[in-house]
């Protein structure tokens, strides 16, 4: 496999040959709401949820569960290139208000224990992995597999994945949109 061309929706514009580098990249794996809210139908979702699309508060009867969304990158083996997912986590309303409070000041820095809210193409049960969630100042966070977690999503994490892997996930993603 040999670059990938798709229609950007952040450019509007159609790439050709993206090969995951930082002058070339993949289209972002972007995932539009957590699972849970994937899960409703339009009538819920419109009376206990609030969404932005950085923050989801969801009113699940007993409590407000409380998601953020930001990057997970995965290298691609021996060479400079990312596989960048747009991911949900869960964190816990204080954590949650802790990071809400700071999120606009550009110096700040924070770490925060959460949950992966959404199975991501191409890495099986990855729902609930426990993530780290680092917030840095006014940019997204950046959403980290846990190594308690067990799950094969940490060493891809640190470790990458071969570029073959890389590119099915994405093609696979392309053509899901394409089916919609």
């Amino acid at each position: 496999m040999s670059g990938i061309d798709y229609d950007c929706a952040g450019c509007g514009e159609r790439h050709r040959g993206a090969d995951g580098t930082e002058d070339n990249p993949w289209p972002l794996i972007d995932l539009l709401h957590p699972e849970p809210v994937l899960q409703m139908n339009r009538w819920e979702r419109l009376t206990r949820v609030r969404s932005t699309g950085e923050v989801c508060l969801l009113d699940n009867g007993s409590e407000v569960e409380c998601y953020v969304r930001g990057f997970l990158s995965l290298p691609v083996k021996g060479e400079e290139a990312l596989l960048v997912y747009s991911p949900w986590a869960q964190l816990s309303q204080e954590d949650y208000l802790d990071l809400a409070e700071h999120w606009e000041r550009p110096g700040f820095r924070g770490e925060y224990q959460g949950m992966l809210a959404n199975e991501l193409p191409g890495s099986p049960d990855s729902l609930s992995v426990p993530v780290q969630v680092r917030a840095h100042g006014l940019m997204p966070p950046l959403i980290i597999p846990e190594l308690t977690g067990g799950h094969g999503l940490w060493r891809e994490e640190r470790e990458g994945i071969t570029r073959k892997e890389a590119e099915l996930r994405v093609r696979s993603v392309l053509l899901e949109e394409a089916e919609l």
